[in-house]
């Protein structure tokens, strides 16, 4: 598996995690792994061997984590 460096998408990790990145409201990368153990917020900095699926942060469900995000109006 390759080094990539995370940006906006989906990934998946050696483990077979899936793990989702996208840029919050301010600019700032955030991202989440989804595993056996339940999903848990990450440094994007600190994942290697992870493989690229999908330029959507939010696949295969296609909805934005409930977590941290803010809606301003």
């Amino acid at each position: 598996m390759g080094n990539a460096v995370v940006e906006l998408g989906t990934y998946r990790t050696r483990d077979g995690d899936l793990v989702h990145a996208w840029y919050d409201s301010s600019g700032v990368l955030m991202a989440e792994r989804d595993g056996p153990k339940g999903t848990e917020r990450v440094d994007p900095s600190t994942l290697t061997g992870v493989v690229k699926l999908s330029d959507d942060p939010f696949w295969p469900e296609g909805e934005a984590p409930t977590q941290g995000v803010r809606w301003s109006e």
